[in-house]
């Protein structure tokens, strides 16, 4: 079975976000501080053509190598991906800026849903059982993600509307080696994020989307009180009220998120569910299907999670023996964005790695929450390689 090319754009395009999410982030905020010219180098941007890089798709396997592909017998329960023929919303034409306020997207992509549900009757009864779909994608693109056997992936392939049926990756979270312990203080440093935040750049509005393991929500560095701590000295700075300073940024909130709801791929029940803080302002477990479960403890899946949203955005303030520090002085390191808001998107969990729509869902959500980047850490044992 061979992969859609649909997946490996999106996922190309994702992981080049995040790539570059640790430059284009801090300049999300507002209006910057003042800065004294010994603080402040000028950056020089050099232009790149696309066409001139070599770098290898999601997918592809270089001339030499070899990857050791799967056998199945015809009753092997597998994940599949059944891919319609009509457009996905966005492959529709339809823009992400402002799909949540489009009407006319928005219709589209409900018409998606109900035609999907009448293909499903379709394959139901070409194979003569239940499907057991997992998910539903129709913003990035328009699939079923099912468990079927490996036995009717033809009989479904052949069913009028199905465009193809592959079988969906299955990925391990990133585990860096034994040893492997990076000095965040000093790293920040070397990508230049200092010379953002002396120019005022901390991230403030933005909202950081790390598709992972989960989140240590009591981490010190993850505190919401902190978050307002910081935004209250940037209002300060900037001569606004605190509430002035905080509606102008645009942050996602319990109601934002409520507003949303219907377009989520999640099923979170209430906006409140989800949000945990003005910190960790979303949360959801894509592979057990639990608003509640997206911490590291509930399972061995590791804590990959909130090594990454420390690295992105790790506050910048924390708070010891009742009172605010810099967290540059207290614990050493401080997140690339540290006043950016944290999306969290538990694709590993108590049901293991993350299959291919486990992960595209939460892509989905991440652009209807109105995420400013997502990251993404997966690594493939049976493949014998990794990208994050």
């Amino acid at each position: 079975m061979k992969n859609a090319p649909l997946y490996r754009r999106l996922l190309s395009v994702a992981l080049v976000i995040a790539m570059l999410a640790t430059f284009l982030v801090p300049t999300a905020s507002a209006e910057p501080a003042k800065a004294t010219e010994s603080q402040v180098e000028e950056l020089t941007l050099t232009p790149i053509d696309p066409g001139t890089l070599e770098s290898q798709k999601l997918g592809a396997v270089k001339t030499g190598d070899t990857v050791e592909m799967e056998d199945h017998a015809l009753s092997d329960v597998v994940r599949v991906s059944i891919v319609l023929d009509k457009a996905s919303t966005l492959d529709a034409g339809y823009s992400m800026e402002g799909f949540t306020n489009n009407a006319e997207a928005k219709a589209y992509r409900e018409g998606l849903r109900a035609d999907q549900a009448a293909m499903t009757a379709k394959i139901e009864k070409a194979i003569g059982s239940k499907l057991d779909v997992k998910w539903n994608l129709t913003l990035a693109a328009n699939n079923i993600s099912a468990n079927v056997l490996y036995g009717q992936i033809d009989t479904i392939k052949a069913v009028p509307g199905v465009k193809d049926v592959f079988l969906e990756n299955r990925y391990e979270p990133q585990v860096a080696e034994k040893g492997d312990e990076p000095n965040n203080g000093s790293a920040s440093y070397m990508i230049g994020s200092n010379i953002t935040w002396a120019a005022g750049y901390t991230g403030a509005g933005s909202k950081v989307a790390v598709i992972d393991t989960g989140i240590d929500s009591e981490h010190i560095s993850f505190s919401g009180e902190a978050l307002e701590y910081a935004l209250a000295q940037n209002a300060e700075e900037k001569g606004m009220s605190y509430d002035e300073y905080v509606a102008s940024l645009n942050l996602l909130t319990p109601e934002k998120i409520d507003a949303v709801k219907g377009e989520l791929n999640a099923n979170i029940g209430s906006g409140a569910d989800a949000y945990r803080s003005t910190k960790i302002a979303y949360g959801y477990n894509y592979v057990d299907k639990r608003v509640d479960y997206i911490e590291h403890m509930q399972d061995s899946q590791g804590e990959h999670g909130s090594h990454v949203e420390g690295i992105s955005a790790a506050n910048r303030f924390v708070k010891v023996d009742g009172e605010f520090k810099p967290a540059l002085e207290a614990v050493g390191t401080q997140g690339v964005a540290p006043d950016a808001q944290i999306v969290t998107m538990k694709v590993f969990g108590i049901g293991g790695g993350a299959y291919d729509s486990d992960y595209m869902v939460a892509i989905e959500d991440a652009i209807v929450l109105g995420c400013d980047s997502a990251n993404l850490s997966l690594g493939s044992g049976a493949a014998g390689f990794g990208f994050s």
